[in-house]
């Protein structure tokens, strides 16, 4: 903008004449005094000092009106420039007032509007003609509270703060304002900053807050922020006080608070990857949890990075997942696929004993195969199989390990041992973990030293033929799935050791039908020798 001429400056300011003006102004006073003394005094008319001092009078005069022409040329000029420079800054003002992107308004005392920018035509949405003369409550949303508003910004001369307004369409427009009153008398000037954009995206950002607050609220994982840099977690749903039974209050208090959270046995497994993940970015693992309850609980979590510009990670964010539930299952069904295995194996082993036991009838092949057979599936030290005599009289036909080729055939009375005759009277199985703790328990001589001992009879066709007895020398060796094997294979092999008496009493039958055959053939061949004899 132009400036005004410092000299015209400084008498406006000062308020008064210029130096030049004043002494042209005494010297027209001083000619205007000489010419009433001339008019006076009538005998300077008639001397020659007259006509000196009408020229100098007549000099005074010119150089007065020289001055004042020269007083009105400069005057004039600078009322030029304070006109130049008055129209330049309003011009200035003009073209701030027409493309200001804020509205601006001027309104009288009663809030009646007198001018607006196109700005605020465009944000209120009306012409000029709407505009002009009308009052500016017609487009505040609470016409009653815009008037005590008006009120209130009267007295104190100057107000800011935040409107909602209505547009001519009826759409909303959210606005920041600044008013300035008087800057006339009777004339104020009300700002408008258009900031609907920045209060929806407030409103949305709220709404989308809320309702992440509200899924976060509502699922049953934990979700959780953590500052990648210190390991403090920033955000943790309220999940995390289903699942670990603490607090919110307890984690925001104490944010590294979550590391005794984890089993002692998994916590510096899981704290290792931690700290591996704030430099590769990747989280995944399941752990156990200790509840404030003491109760463990199994849980699975992962992690993803949020990294900045430079592509340095800020952020791990991640979930949480109650996986006890599915331990368990997972667990129930390895339990279950092992014992299927155990089924089949067992089955297996049953059928290729049954099938072994079945394929030679003689009795020392049958006895052998039992005792091969039990090692596979009771891990003994020492086996025998015992059968049956009269008079409750027990001998071991055969044993593992073999017994010597000298020693001759061990015999046992069951009446030594009471456990032997519960399995051979009361046909009952037994199963003694620690022969040691069993009071009743005596040596049988017969047998190899037993800390462990399993003892099944040998029954088909409702007949006891005998026992299995598997021992071990150390104590608590034998299971009570090996007790069911043994049991199991107790089964076919008693029905092979029965066949097997029978192919052996069948073949004795058969050698002494022989036998007896061959001697009737030659009792007849004797018989018509002496016939012949006679004869003759």
């Amino acid at each position: 903008m132009k400036t005004l001429p410092p000299d015209s400056e400084g008498a406006s300011q000062n308020g008064v004449f210029p130096q030049w003006f004043r002494i042209s102004s005494l010297a027209l006073l001083l000619v205007a005094i000489a010419l009433l003394l001339l008019s006076f005094g009538n005998r300077l008319y008639t001397t020659g000092f007259s006509a000196a001092v009408l020229f100098f009078v007549l000099i005074a005069l010119a150089c007065a009106a020289f001055l004042h022409i020269r007083s009105l040329l400069q005057e004039q000029k600078r009322h030029r420039e304070t006109a130049s420079a008055f129209h330049a800054r309003e011009r200035e003002f003009t073209s701030v007032f027409q493309h200001a992107l804020d509205g601006i308004l001027i309104l009288d005392d009663d809030g009646i509007c007198l001018e607006a920018n196109p700005a605020a035509l465009a944000l209120l949405g009306v012409p000029r003609a709407k505009l002009a003369g009308h009052s500016f409550a017609q487009f505040h949303a609470n016409r009653h509270s815009f008037e005590q508003d008006w009120h209130t910004f009267l007295r104190q001369d100057c107000q800011r703060g935040e409107a909602e307004l209505i547009r001519s369409d009826g759409a909303k427009v959210f606005v920041y304002y600044t008013a300035a009153a008087n800057y006339l008398p009777g004339r104020h000037v009300l700002i408008l900053c258009d900031t609907s954009a920045r209060v929806r995206a407030q409103d949305s950002l709220r709404e989308s807050e809320d309702r992440f607050q509200h899924m976060a609220d509502n699922i049953e994982e934990i979700f959780w922020m953590m500052n990648a840099a210190t390991k403090e977690v920033l955000y943790v749903n309220r999940a995390y006080e289903t699942i670990t039974g603490r607090s919110l209050e307890s984690i925001y208090e104490n944010r590294s608070s979550y590391a005794d959270l984890i089993h002692p046995s998994d916590r510096v497994q899981v704290l290792a990857k931690l700290e591996q993940a704030t430099h590769t970015g990747q989280f995944d693992e399941e752990f156990r949890i200790l509840r404030t309850d003491g109760a463990s609980r199994w849980v699975w979590a992962k992690a993803f990075p949020d990294r900045d510009a430079a592509g340095v990670i800020r952020w791990l964010v991640g979930t949480v997942q109650d996986i006890t539930t599915r331990k368990i299952a997972d667990g129930q069904v390895a339990g279950h696929l092992a014992a299927a295995e155990a089924a089949r194996a067992e089955a297996e082993a049953l059928r290729k004993s049954t099938l072994a036991l079945t394929q030679n009838l003689r009795m020392d092949n049958v006895l052998d195969t039992l005792l091969q057979c039990l090692l596979e599936i009771v891990p003994y030290d020492s086996a025998s199989v015992i059968l049956t005599e009269p008079e409750s009289r027990l001998f071991v036909a055969r044993e593992a390990p073999p017994a010597s080729s000298h020693k001759p055939v061990a015999t046992l009375d069951a009446a030594d041992n009471v456990f032997l005759q519960r399995a051979l009277f009361e046909r009952k199985s037994v199963f003694l973990p620690d022969t040691d703790e069993e009071p009743e328990w005596t040596e049988i001589k017969s047998l190899a030293p037993i800390r462990s001992w399993l003892c099944v009879p040998l029954i088909a066709s409702d007949c006891v033929l005998g026992l299995l007895s598997i021992g071990h020398c150390r104590q608590r060796t034998f299971t009570l799935e090996h007790f069911r094997l043994a049991k199991s294979l107790a089964v076919p092999a008693a029905v092979a050791i029965h066949n097997a008496r029978l192919y052996e009493w069948a073949e004795i039958y058969r050698e002494e039908r022989q036998h007896l055959l061959k001697q009737a053939d030659n009792t007849r061949g004797g018989d018509k020798a002496s016939g012949s004899f006679f004869k003759h």
